[in-house]
């Protein structure tokens, strides 16, 4: 193979860029072929070894193939599990008496319906899904009436000793509110640290992190490579190793009440996307999950993954990006735009004053509303919604509830990108 490979001339990126010139036939080659992205990354035609810095690129901790498929737990006792690692469940249904293998992981979602130690004796592996600054950025409300009350409460889950993981990094709120990759990676990176700085260093063992990955397939890729570098090398200054443990969800931010069934092939590109950007652990979407959700849609919506797994054999690979010049570049460039709006933020005082100061807001709100307006011009297209409509796909328009809170400050709200589509 090696030899077949020496009888072809080699050319170098010059070369194929005057011949492309030639053939663009008085066209800008920059205007024509290059095209820029809201994370303010130009995106070239081609990528070359030249575009890489090898110095700086690191394999990633873990591979692809050992990702957990995850799927929401609902009651039903004829819910198959056979090939799942594990449920998202709310506390409430958490309990001793859960008739579940021990085998099967529990995300159990904090409600505060009952005391955190009574979770402890439940034999699963278990991750409690409790974020209060995630809270706090959501409603712009202390998630127990008070910061000194929420510090409480931060303390508690961490005292638990039966835990994985005790405090959810929730990312994903970004994404779904319309910030674009570069701030996610660099607002979940801050969010993380105000854990750092308020109760030490080692809260990092104890903490997980969860994204939601949209359509663009290579940024998001890249973007979860790149959170992965940055974390490290973030805690390298704080003397401090702990391998970033990554829940990555398909994104609520693309889908639709219309034309449902288009959400299947979107929620199956994203999630390949999570699991080639090595997460630990994915989570698809029911494609009926805004239509009155289904335990249909959500075995469907599991065996998505098992799909990948079984047929597309993407368990077969470790770190399958690693070296490829686009994704490489793309990880490169995002992790030096993120650390500088990072530092931004932390010039701002951090995670919870730029919330205060809606510096984080003004970033995410920025972002998506230049991506909605994408969409609104079909720039961004979703087939079914904003471009080849079905006219008798009809939905009933539902008024939406204002829930009117005494906030702080402006929460980051997620919305979806077909809302206004589909109330036409």
């Amino acid at each position: 193979m090696n030899k077949l490979f020496q009888d072809f001339d080699t050319i170098s990126e010059k070369e194929w860029k005057n011949k492309v010139q030639v053939e663009l036939k008085g066209l800008e080659y920059n205007e024509t072929l290059v095209w820029g992205t809201n994370d303010q990354i130009n995106v070239k035609p081609l990528y070359t070894k030249d575009d890489v810095d090898y110095s700086t690129i690191q394999p990633l901790p873990k591979s692809s193939k050992d990702w957990k498929i995850i799927s929401k737990y609902t009651g039903n006792k004829n819910q198959d599990y056979s090939f799942l690692y594990g449920y998202l469940i709310n506390q409430k249904e958490a309990n001793s008496t859960l008739d579940l293998p021990n085998y099967l992981d529990l995300f159990i979602q904090y409600d505060g319906s009952s005391a955190l130690k009574s979770l402890e004796k439940l034999p699963n592996l278990k991750y409690l899904d409790i974020d209060p600054y995630g809270y706090l950025a959501q409603n712009g409300l202390w998630q127990n009436d008070s910061e000194n009350a929420t510090k409480e409460l931060i303390k508690e889950a961490l005292a638990l000793e039966n835990f994985e993981k005790v405090i959810s990094i929730q990312g994903d709120i970004y994404q779904n509110a319309g910030a674009n990759h570069v701030q996610q990676i660099a607002i979940t990176l801050a969010h993380a640290v105000e854990y750092l700085e308020n109760f030490g260093a080692d809260v990092a063992d104890k903490i997980y992190f969860k994204f939601a990955v949209g359509s663009n397939y290579f940024f998001e890729v890249a973007k979860l490579r790149a959170f992965r570098f940055l974390w490290k090398m973030i805690l390298e200054q704080y003397n401090k190793e702990s391998e970033a443990f990554v829940f990555t969800s398909t994104s609520d931010r693309n889908k639709s009440k219309l034309d449902i069934y288009n959400n299947v092939i979107r929620s199956t590109v994203e999630a390949s996307s999570a699991i080639f950007g090595s997460s630990d652990a994915v989570f698809v979407g029911a494609y009926d999950e805004l239509n009155n959700e289904s335990d249909f849609g959500l075995e469907l919506a599991a065996k998505q993954q098992l799909l990948l797994q079984k047929e597309s054999y993407l368990n077969q690979f470790a770190d399958p990006a690693a070296g490829s010049f686009y994704i490489e570049t793309l990880t490169n460039q995002m992790a030096e735009n993120a650390l500088e709006l990072f530092k931004t933020i932390q010039t701002a005082g951090g995670f919870i004053k730029a919330l205060q100061s809606e510096t984080i807001q003004d970033f995410i709100y920025t972002s998506a509303k230049k991506e909605q307006k994408d969409f609104d011009e079909q720039i961004i297209k979703l087939i079914g919604v904003n471009k080849f409509r079905n006219p008798s796909d009809v939905i009933e328009k539902m008024p939406k509830e204002k829930i009117v809170k005494p906030a702080l400050f402006i929460p980051i709200v997620p919305t979806r990108l077909a809302e206004k589509e589909e109330n036409k």
